[in-house]
């Protein structure tokens, strides 16, 4: 019977260089991602979130005009339930109204949205957001 040659054993051999390099290179992120972790944790502010809304675009559809938004939210915390309000004006008398909740805007992110009109807001119409919650 033929014995099993020593020197072919991967319990014996000394590491190859690429594996050394691998796991240096593999340490060296790691160790990157925990710093810019821990600093944008260090570096975050604790202000509530900024929100502002921009309107996108109306179009008209079967059902009235449809007015395509963004609300932009430019704090470093996120907002949940984040309600937004259209008004149609003719002077300073509110015409109509319409309301959407959003799930949440992201901190420095935005999310998309839209409301249904039965008048032509073009020209007269207003969005903002009107509340939040902390998730």
């Amino acid at each position: 019977m033929a014995k099993p040659s020593k020197s072919g054993s991967v319990e014996s051999r000394e590491a190859h260089w690429v594996e050394w390099l691998t796991g240096s290179v593999s340490a060296v992120f790691v160790i990157a991602l925990i710093g810019w972790i821990g600093f944008n944790a260090a570096t975050q502010g604790n202000g509530p979130p900024d929100l502002t809304v921009t309107i996108i675009s109306v179009e008209k559809r079967a059902g009235g005009y449809l007015v395509m938004f963004d609300a932009q939210n430019a704090a470093d915390r996120t907002a949940a339930g984040v309600v937004v309000r259209g008004e149609i004006t003719s002077g300073d008398t509110v015409v109509e109204t319409a309301e959407t909740t959003l799930d949440y805007v992201p901190m420095q992110s935005s999310a998309r949205g839209g409301l249904i009109f039965r008048n032509d807001p073009e020209g007269r119409s207003r969005l903002f957001a009107t509340g939040f919650s902390e998730p």
